[in-house]
C-alpha cells in the first residue's frame, strides 16, 4: 500500500510539478521567443517550463525576428521527454503585389570593387590579439546564385520576370509573345562589414562564433528602350549568425536577399513597373485598327533590274530592336513603313537602318498579329517610297526579289532572286511561296515585282532534308486589308 502511495505522489509531483526545459537555436540568430504571449528569451537559448503552465490547455511557443515570418509550435499533449532541442530555419517575409500586365524586369549582376587589402571586419577572441579581415583581389562579380535568388524572390513578389513568363508547362503565351525586359536591375556593395567574436562556452552547440555581416548596396535600374537609368537607391541590410571556429561562411547571400526585398518593395520601384503598364501594353495588345490612306505613287519605267534596285534600294530599311534585327521597307514619304511584326513584337526600342547609314527611331501604329504584319511610323518625312501593287493576282512565275538584312548587320541592303512558285494556305494563312534564298534577317522585307511594286512582305522560310530553302510572303492584299491601308 506503501508503495502505491509512493507511486502515486511521485506520478501526481511529474504530472504538475515537473520541469521541461526547451532548447532553441535559429537561422538567422538573435529571434525572439515567446511561450503563450510572454517574451522568454533571445535564441539561442532555454525555456524552462511546466506542463501545468499550459493555458487553454495548451501550451504555444513563437519566434518572432523583423523580416522574417513568425514560426509557431503548439503543444497540446505532455512532451514524452523533458529536454528538447530544436532548430529552426526562419523564412523571408515580404509583401505580394499585383502587377500584371507590367514590364519584364531582369537581372544584370551584382559588382564589388573594393581595394586590395581593404579591410573589410575583424575577428575577436576570448583570448589572444584581435585579427583584421581584408578584401582579396578588386573587382569581383557575384556567381550565378545572386541571379537565381533575384528572379526566386521577384517572381514570388509578383513581379514579371523571364521566370515567370515559363512557370507553365506548354503556356500558351510561351509561344505567342517574345517579350524583352524592359528594365535591367544591377547593383553594386559600396560597403561591407564583417565582424566575428568569440563567445564563451554554452551547451547550445550553435557555435564558437557570433557574428553579423552588414553590407551597404546602390541599386540601379536600366530602362532598355532610352537606355538610362532611371532609378537609384542605397540601402544596407544585415545578418546576424553563429558559426564554429573553422566555418568561414559570410553568409552574404542571406543579406543580399534581405536588401532585395526591402528594394523591390519600394515605392519608388513599384510605382515605376506600375505606371508604365499603359505603355507597355500599347506594344502587347492588339488595338482597333485606323484607316490608313497613301497617296498614289508612281516610279519611272526601268530599263534593266539593275536600275529598278538602285532606285528602290534606299527605301528598303533594316529594322533594328533590343532582340535582334529585321528588314522593312518605306510606304510614305512621311515616314510609314510595313514590317514583320514579330520583328518587334515585346521589345522595347526600335531603330530604323538606312542604306546610308542613318538610324531613325520608330513607333508601332498599328499590327495585325494573326498574319505577322506591323505599320510603323519613322520620326521625319521627306523618305523615298515604293507603290503598293493594286492587282489581287499574283500569277506563278512572277519574277520577284528582295533587299534585306540576313543573318548579320553587315549584310544589310543584300538582295535576293527567285520567282513566285505557289500560293499557300495553312491554318488560315494565306502565303505566297517564292524559291529564293531567305534567311531570318529578311523578315519584314519586302516582295517586289520587276516594276518595283511591293508585292508582299516577307515572313519565314522552311528548310530541311531535300529542301534547298522554301520562303514566304503575305500578299500586299491582305496586308492593306489587315491593316485597313487604302490608296487616295
Amino acid at each position: 500500500m506503501k508503495v502505491l502511495l509512493l507511486f502515486l505522489s511521485l506520478f501526481f509531483c511529474l504530472e504538475n510539478f515537473g520541469q521541461f526545459q526547451h532548447t532553441f537555436t535559429s537561422f538567422p540568430d538573435s529571434a525572439i521567443v515567446y511561450m503563450n504571449g510572454e517574451e522568454k528569451c533571445v535564441t539561442p537559448c532555454r525555456v524552462k517550463y511546466y506542463w501545468k503552465d499550459r493555458v487553454n490547455e495548451k501550451i504555444e511557443f513563437k519566434i518572432e525576428k523583423s523580416g522574417y515570418k513568425d514560426f509557431v509550435e503548439t503543444l497540446t499533449e505532455k512532451p514524452n521527454r523533458f529536454d528538447y532541442y530544436e532548430r529552426i530555419n526562419l523564412n523571408k517575409d515580404f509583401d505580394v503585389f499585383d502587377l500584371e500586365g507590367t514590364p519584364l524586369i531582369a537581372f544584370d549582376k551584382l559588382l564589388v570593387d573594393f581595394d586590395n587589402g581593404q579591410k573589410i571586419g575583424e575577428r575577436k577572441f576570448l583570448r589572444g590579439p584581435t585579427e583584421e579581415i581584408t578584401w582579396s583581389g578588386s573587382i569581383k562579380v557575384g556567381d550565378n546564385s545572386f541571379e537565381k535568388k533575384f528572379y526566386r524572390i521577384a517572381t514570388d513578389m509578383g513581379f514579371n520576370t523571364l521566370v515567370s513568363k515559363g512557370s507553365q508547362l506548354f503556356s500558351e503565351e510561351d509561344y505567342s509573345d517574345n517579350k524583352l525586359p524592359k528594365y535591367i536591375i544591377g547593383v553594386e556593395v559600396v560597403d561591407y562589414n564583417i565582424s566575428y567574436r568569440e563567445s564563451a562556452a554554452k551547451d547550445y552547440n550553435d557555435g564558437e562564433f557570433v557574428g553579423v555581416t552588414t553590407i551597404s548596396f546602390n541599386w540601379k535600374v536600366l530602362n532598355k528602350k532610352s537606355n538610362n537609368i532611371i532609378l537609384e537607391k542605397q540601402n544596407t541590410a544585415s545578418f546576424r549568425f553563429r558559426q564554429n571556429r573553422y566555418e568561414s561562411a559570410q553568409n552574404n547571400l542571406e543579406v543580399f536577399e534581405l536588401a532585395l526585398i526591402d528594394f523591390l518593395k519600394s515605392e519608388e520601384l513599384i510605382r515605376l513597373v506600375r505606371e508604365d503598364k499603359s505603355d507597355f501594353e500599347a506594344y502587347k495588345v492588339d488595338v482597333d485598327v485606323k484607316e490608313t490612306k497613301l497617296p498614289s505613287i508612281d516610279l519611272p519605267e526601268f530599263a534593266s533590274s539593275s536600275e529598278m534596285i538602285q532606285h528602290v534600294n534606299p527605301s528598303c530599311v533594316t529594322v533594328i530592336t533590343d532582340g535582334g534585327h529585321g528588314s522593312g521597307v518605306i510606304i510614305s514619304e512621311k515616314g510609314l513603313m510595313l514590317s514583320a511584326y514579330h520583328v518587334v513584337e515585346g521589345v522595347n526600342k526600335i531603330d530604323v537602318k538606312f542604306s546610308s547609314g542613318l538610324t531613325l527611331s520608330a513607333d508601332i501604329v498599328s499590327y495585325d498579329k494573326f498574319n505577322d504584319i506591323v505599320l510603323l511610323d519613322i520620326q521625319g518625312e521627306g523618305f523615298k517610297a515604293l507603290p503598293l501593287y493594286s492587282l489581287a493576282d499574283y500569277p506563278l512565275g512572277m519574277d520577284v526579289l528582295t533587299i534585306g538584312t540576313p543573318a548579320d548587320l553587315d549584310l544589310g541592303q543584300s538582295i535576293s532572286k527567285g520567282i513566285i512558285s505557289g500560293k499557300r494556305k495553312n491554318e488560315g494563312h494565306t502565303y505566297l511561296q517564292v524559291d529564293m534564298s531567305i534567311s531570318p534577317g529578311n523578315s519584314g522585307g519586302p516582295l517586289l515585282n520587276k516594276d518595283g511594286q511591293i508585292v508582299g512582305i516577307v515572313q519565314r522560310k522552311i528548310i530541311g532534308t531535300g529542301i534547298e530553302g522554301i520562303g514566304f510572303a503575305i500578299p500586299i492584299e491582305l496586308v492593306k486589308e489587315s491593316l485597313s491601308i487604302s490608296i487616295k
